[in-house]
């Protein structure tokens, strides 16, 4: 079982999972959950791909992407995103309609080109699921703020929820700010979810500093660890703030019984 979160941001996207895998007798802690470029051999895109379920399914799907995108020279990531549902579909002529996989995928693919006057995006981001029933292929939607999937993503979605709104988008967000945020998020849902554990993978593609293309990087162990230490004591300010600003709504309500009635803590003084 798993979580993992993506997020599009302001100059780049970012990918993360946790890295557990097991059952009621068995648990592993360091499953490669997320797969990027050097694993494919696209040429002229960076891609990351992160899946729930089973670690063989996820890289067998990873296996296919790369068998089916070689050679390949996908000018948009939507051409990159058809090459993932075609593996998606082959996973499921394989091992059935029962496949427990779901995938994030983020894509730049650095060629792209003009559709009339308007350059076509360069950089996306999609959640691709298995195929239903009556169809041969995965669909991979496109992801305009955030996605969560696996068995925390339940979790993960509130807690994004919870920070981003119409006002205050993911596209808000640079990759750094992102990327804490997705490191906390993960963080958070280890926490409560006993199916996800284990060290957080992150990836991410980030606009260079001259602005003229993207590049692919992850965050080392060390580094993600670095973060956790950072975020602790200001998620710990946080929740004083949440408690004082509950207390301080009791008392309000206290200042004004309705009907004149005392209310319980009123009547206790």
């Amino acid at each position: 079982m798993t979580v993992i979160v993506g997020l599009l941001c302001s100059d780049g996207l970012v990918i993360a999972s946790d890295s557990q895998e097991g059952d009621e007798d068995l648990k592993r802690l360091d499953v490669k959950k997320v797969y990027e470029t050097g694993h494919f051999g696209f040429k002229d895109a960076e891609v990351i791909v992160a899946g729930t379920g089973a670690s063989a399914h996820i890289a067998r799907v990873a296996e296919l992407i790369g068998e089916n995108g070689f050679a390949s020279y996908p000018k948009t990531p939507r051409k990159v995103a058809d090459i993932v549902e075609d593996s998606m579909g082959q996973m499921k002529a394989r091992y059935g309609d029962d496949l427990d996989l779901e995938l994030i995928v983020g894509v730049y693919c650095k060629s792209c080109p003009r559709d009339g006057d308007r350059p076509v995006p360069a950089i996306a981001l999609y959640s691709v699921y298995p195929a239903e029933e009556d169809e041969k292929v995965g669909v991979a939607e496109v992801v305009t703020d955030y996605a969560a999937t696996g068995s925390g993503g339940l979790v993960a979605r509130y807690l994004l929820n919870r920070l981003h709104d119409e006002s205050r988008p993911t596209a808000s967000l640079t990759v750094e700010e992102a990327i804490r945020e997705a490191v906390y998020v993960i963080e958070e849902v280890k926490k409560v979810d006993p199916y996800c554990g284990g060290p957080t993978q992150l990836l991410y593609i980030e606009k260079s500093t001259d602005g003229s293309t993207f590049r692919l990087l992850s965050k080392k162990p060390e580094e993600i660890t670095s973060i956790v230490g950072k975020l602790s004591p200001a998620d710990s300010d946080v929740k004083n703030q949440q408690r004082q600003i509950f207390l301080q709504a009791c008392d309000n309500r206290d200042e004004k019984p309705s009907h004149g009635a005392p209310t319980t803590r009123a009547a206790a003084r």
